[in-house]
């Protein structure tokens, strides 16, 4: 047999063989670790008292809060107050073997049907309780009810809260 026909035999074998190879000798990629879904965990709201630059105790946790006439200082309102931050809570666990995600928060605030806000903001690092919190100012606020919708988005598991501040003005 000569040189070019043991060379050709041989090639034919391997290729043979890489043919019929079982799948466990397949090459298998290895992934990173996927960090685990984020999820919004609490929305608040504060009043901001626009005579003494203080804030008011969250609204969103006593449920029997009243918010008539807020912008007078009226109903459980200390003082008048004409603008509210928002925060959103988010809790995760992010692998510190994960490049950081392309996740945020985004708030869309309603009052009526007028649109107060809609902005997105990245999540950052979160503090040693795994917890990250989104900050957002609304204006104008105190005489109609807003609904507060929060999301996170960038993921593909959804997480979402809405709610909602009951405010009412009248005479």
């Amino acid at each position: 047999m000569t040189r070019r026909n043991q060379i050709a035999r041989f090639v034919s074998v391997l290729v043979l063989g890489l043919l019929i190879a079982p799948p466990k000798l397949a090459v298998t990629r290895v992934h990173a670790p996927i960090t685990p879904p984020y999820k919004i965990t609490a929305v608040k709201a504060m009043l901001f008292y626009d005579g003494s630059a203080t804030f008011s105790r969250d609204v969103l946790a006593k449920l029997e809060f009243t918010f008539w006439n807020t912008i007078i200082g009226e109903g459980d309102a200390e003082a008048p107050s004409n603008s509210t931050l928002i925060l959103v809570e988010v809790t995760g666990n992010p692998s510190s073997n994960e490049a950081p995600p392309a996740r945020k928060v985004e708030l869309t605030a309603m009052a009526s049907r007028k649109l107060l806000l809609k902005r997105t903001i990245d999540i950052g690092l979160f503090g040693d309780s795994d917890k990250f919190y989104a900050a957002f100012w609304l204006y104008e606020t105190g005489c109609e009810p807003v609904t507060l919708s929060a999301r996170i988005v960038g993921q593909v598991q959804a997480s979402s809260v809405t709610r909602k501040i009951l405010f009412e003005c009248g005479e």
